[in-house]
Formats: C-alpha cells, sequence, structure tokens
C-alpha cells in the first residue's frame, strides 16, 4: 500500500510538472494603448504582449483603449495534449482516486498558441459636436409577440477560428430554420387532416406567449456611451432646451442566443432586432429605424452569474452605434437655432371686455380634455374663441398630427376644436373654438409683472372634475433660458395645470403655465412662458 502511495505522489508531481496549470499566450491588439483584462485582472498593454494564463475553459477577455467602448470577446481552448489518456489510464489502472485526473483534467486543455490571438476594439466613442442636439434616452423595452418564435436559442455552433464566427453563426442559423420549417409543415399537415374543437381554437388565440416590458437594464451601457461621447445634457439640469433634443426608445422584438462550442468549451453570442424611434422632447415619433445586432462573446461561467444581461445590454449598444452612423438619424442630430414660426401674422380682436379680478378669471378659463383621457389647461383670448394653451397640452403621438382634443368649459359642455397654430420650440399652441366668451384674458405685446408679486394660477389641476381651480403665488424671477426666458413662481402647480393662466389680482395676464421641478425635497417651483412674449412667438396681433 505505502509502495502505491509513493508511486501515486510521484506521478501526481510529474503531472503538475509535465502539464502546467498555466500556459504563455500571446495576444495581439489593434491599438497601442489597449489594455487587456482577463477575468477583470489587467494581464498586459499594447500591441502584441504574452502573459501566462490559467488553462481554466472559455475565459471572458474584456479589451479597453482610450476613446472606445470596451470590447467582449473570450479565449478557449482547441485542443488537448496526449497526456490526457495517460491521466485516465492512471485513475483505472492504478486505481486512482478520480478527483486526482479532475485536477488536472483543465491542463490539457491549450489555448491557440501557433498564432496570435487577435482582440479588437470596441466602437470608437466619437465626442459630440457643437452643431448637434443633445439625445435623451427615454428606455429600452422589451416586446416579444410570441417567445416561442421571436426568442430563439440555437446551439451546436461549430467554432472555427475568431475571424468566422459570424459566418460560423450564419450556417448554423441557416440549417437551424430550414430544420425548423420542415418540422412546421409536417405539423401544418397533421393539423389539417383534423379539425380543431371550439375550445382549442379558443386556446390557441388566447395564448399570445407575450413578453413586454417597459425599461430593461439593457439601457446601462447606451446611457453610459451617450454620457461618454457628450450626448448627455448635463450642465442644462433645469432648463433644457428641448428644441435641440432628440429623445429615443429602444425596443427590442427578437433574440437569438448563440452557444458557440469547440471540441473542449463553449461560449455565448446574442444577436437583437431593435427598432429604435426617433421622438422629440413632446414624445411625437418623429422617425423610425430597425437593426439586428451582435453582442460581444461571453463564457458560459459569466451567464451563470446572474451577468448575463451585460450579454444583450452589450448588443444593444452596437446596435446604438449603428443607429449614429445612419444618414437618417444624423439629419435629426442637426442643431437647430431656429425659435420661430413660418405662419403668416394673425390679427386677433381686441376684446372690449377682459378680466378685472380673480373672480372674473374662471369664465375665460377652460380644459382641454385628450382622447387618451389626459388632460390640460387653456385660457381664451378673445371673444370669438381664440385659446392659448401649450403645445404638449396636445401633443400626438405622431409628430405634425396633434392629439384629438375638446374643449371643456366651466359649465362642464365638451365643445370641439381647431388647432389654428403651433410653437414647438416654444411650447404654445393656439386653439379656436366655435364658442361665444363673455370675458376674456388681455394679451399685450409689453412687460407690466414686478418680481416678487403677488400671482394666481387658473387651470384644471390633477383631475377635469377640478376644473377653473384658482392657486395663489409669489412670481420670484425671470429666467434667461433658450434664447427666451421664463417666469419662475412659486405656487402650487400640478399635472393638467400646463396651458393655465398666470395672472395678478387685477386680472393683468402675466404668463401660461408651462412646467414645474419635481424630485426630492422639491416643492413650490413652477414655470410659465410670459405672455409679453406670446405675439411674437405665434406670430400674433391684437388690433
Amino acid at each position: 500500500m505505502v509502495t502505491l502511495l509513493i508511486l501515486i505522489s510521484i506521478l501526481s508531481s510529474c503531472s503538475s510538472i509535465l502539464i502546467p496549470r498555466k500556459q504563455t499566450v500571446i495576444f495581439q491588439t489593434d491599438n497601442k494603448d489597449s489594455k487587456v483584462f482577463l477575468r477583470n485582472e489587467l494581464v498586459g498593454k499594447g500591441k502584441s504582449f504574452t502573459a501566462k494564463v490559467e488553462k481554466d475553459g472559455a475565459q471572458q477577455v474584456i479589451i479597453r483603449t482610450p476613446e472606445h467602448k470596451d470590447a467582449y470577446d473570450v479565449i478557449v481552448p482547441v485542443k488537448r495534449t496526449v497526456a490526457r489518456p495517460l491521466l485516465v489510464l492512471m485513475s483505472f489502472g492504478f486505481f486512482v482516486y478520480p478527483g486526482l485526473v479532475d485536477m488536472y483534467i483543465e491542463s490539457t486543455k491549450f489555448f491557440p498558441y501557433s498564432k496570435n490571438i487577435p482582440l479588437k476594439s470596441g466602437n470608437l466613442l466619437e465626442k459630440r459636436s457643437n452643431n448637434q442636439k443633445y439625445v435623451k434616452l427615454e428606455a429600452i423595452k422589451l416586446k416579444i409577440d410570441d417567445k416561442n418564435k421571436d426568442i430563439r436559442y440555437i446551439d451546436d455552433v461549430d467554432y472555427t477560428t475568431h475571424p468566422n464566427i459570424i459566418k460560423d453563426i450564419e450556417a448554423r442559423e441557416l440549417e437551424f430554420f430550414s430544420d425548423e420549417r420542415k418540422r412546421e409543415q409536417k405539423e401544418a399537415a397533421k393539423a389539417a387532416k383534423r379539425k380543431k374543437t371550439a375550445k382549442e381554437q379558443l386556446v390557441s388565440e388566447s395564448d399570445k406567449n407575450e413578453v413586454h416590458y417597459d425599461d430593461t437594464k439593457f439601457s446601462e451601457m447606451v446611457f453610459n456611451t451617450l454620457k461618454t461621447t457628450g450626448y448627455i445634457d448635463t450642465v442644462n439640469k433645469v432648463f433644457q432646451d428641448n428644441n435641440n433634443t432628440v429623445y429615443l426608445e429602444g425596443v427590442i422584438k427578437k433574440s437569438h442566443l448563440y452557444e458557440i462550442e469547440t471540441n473542449f468549451a463553449s461560449f455565448y453570442k446574442t444577436k437583437l432586432n431593435i427598432t429604435w424611434y426617433i421622438l422629440n422632447s413632446y414624445g411625437e415619433k418623429l422617425d423610425s429605424q430597425n437593426f439586428w445586432s451582435y453582442s460581444g462573446n461571453f463564457p458560459g461561467l459569466f451567464l451563470a452569474k446572474d451577468k448575463s444581461y451585460q450579454m444583450y445590454a452589450d448588443a444593444v449598444d452596437f446596435s446604438y452605434f449603428t443607429l449614429l452612423k445612419s444618414e437618417q438619424f444624423q439629419k435629426y442630430l442637426a442643431a437647430d437655432s431656429n425659435y420661430s414660426i413660418n405662419d403668416k401674422v394673425l390679427t386677433l380682436k381686441k376684446p372690449t371686455k377682459v378680466v378685472k379680478e380673480i373672480g372674473d378669471a374662471t369664465a375665460a378659463a377652460v380644459s382641454i380634455k385628450r382622447s387618451d383621457k389626459g388632460h390640460g389647461s387653456g385660457f381664451a383670448i378673445t371673444h370669438d374663441g381664440y385659446i392659448l394653451t401649450n403645445y404638449h397640452v396636445i401633443a400626438g403621438d405622431y409628430a405634425g398630427r396633434p392629439d384629438d382634443i375638446k374643449v371643456v368649459l366651466s359649465d362642464g359642455e365638451e365643445i370641439p376644436v381647431n388647432v389654428v397654430r403651433y410653437n414647438k420650440a416654444r411650447d404654445l399652441a393656439l386653439l379656436k373654438v366655435e364658442k361665444n366668451f363673455d370675458v376674456v384674458f388681455e394679451l399685450k405685446g409689453e412687460k407690466s409683472y414686478k418680481k416678487l408679486s403677488e400671482i394666481y394660477a387658473v387651470g384644471t389641476p390633477k383631475s377635469l372634475e377640478l376644473g377653473q381651480s384658482v392657486s395663489l403665488g409669489i412670481l420670484s424671477n425671470e429666467r434667461k433660458v433658450n434664447s427666451g426666458s421664463m417666469l419662475q413662481v412659486n405656487m402650487s402647480i400640478n399635472p393638467g395645470n400646463s396651458g393655465g393662466a398666470l395672472f395678478d389680482k387685477s386680472g393683468a395676464l402675466h404668463g401660461v403655465v408651462t412646467s414645474k421641478l419635481v424630485g426630492f425635497a422639491t416643492e413650490g417651483v413652477g414655470f410659465a412662458i410670459p405672455s409679453h412674449l406670446v405675439p411674437s412667438y405665434l406670430n400674433l396681433k391684437v388690433d
């Protein structure tokens, strides 16, 4: 027995000497400033270097290059030494505990060593230029209509070499979907031979297999990319220039997950089908583009640690770079310095009976009811039915197509309304209803307010049931913003107040309520468009 233990010890020691646990590997990058991390530890820098690598299956590699996005890759063993059969023979021939073989089994695997392992840097992080708009990421949504068809797991992808991975995937994908079509044809033929019962039809129609999420963790990398490249406005946190901000919403509609295999290890890669919706600051769709995009390469161990979302986030980030390079998106990024409209001057009749006291304000105030059950406020400025409000109160799903709205009067009557004109850059809209107003607010072209004066707002906060509500506050200051100005007010403003009149106790109109600050420890900070600027913003003349 002692002799056997000595023999085992000798053989074990020989194995550790003849079959080392680490292998010298040559890495080659495409940038002299690239840093390569293996299992989150720096192993080298530059265009070519060697490193001792633990022989332990597929391993995550991260290539970090200045001014580039992180690139994710793997190194995988591609062959074994002849020592493995010897170890197996030892295990059975000498009745050695199988764990001895397990200790060295990974050591018999080798990474490519006959040539360098090529690693590529990620996409170049091109900085936003001064003549480009900012970009705000709204959400990365998941909208899978049929998970049985739109989410695919495709295994058995034969691995040749890194440069041919995509070709390997495409070849396996072609085979996969060809086999699937054949199966579907056979199943359809069988189904055609029998008539479905009413119960079966009901189940078939109701089971949609939908997977919908309004937001996901997959937005993480795109957000960091936008921030790094300067497309996020980190300076104007209160008064962001809505005229020069593009909003993005990504919707993942299909997903393919590939398991790429060698004889000794496997790793993963995903391909996502994403539709990017380009929106303005009012949530109106301007355009859309659809792309398939691949992620980098990720080892199975990485996915097992509940970090698989990073693989999908990487594919989303690649998709964003594709979008950014497209001519279609670039035209929406062009900065716009035009805050005016092209409509001809519209002459309005000067009112004869205007708001003179607080009690008159409610008669001139209206609620604006949207088709999506939302609402806002507005107020009459002429006796024959011209009404002012914010553009965001009437904005629709698509640019150039305002929502289907109605005006609700103080007595609850709902009447149709026409949109006469609007200035999106200034968030203003002029409406017209077939209704005679006895008393209206007077729209003047000169400034008449004083800082720190007592002011009132009339509108419809929170619910249509609260129409013509009046709140009291202080006109705190006038703030210069976006080639114009805003009035800062300290008063109660709630969702639904937008578009309402801001006036003093004598009934003089001073502004159009437009927004408020929201967030932790923020109360009573609202804003209004100065009313004396409205005629120039909408090309109006009161005569």
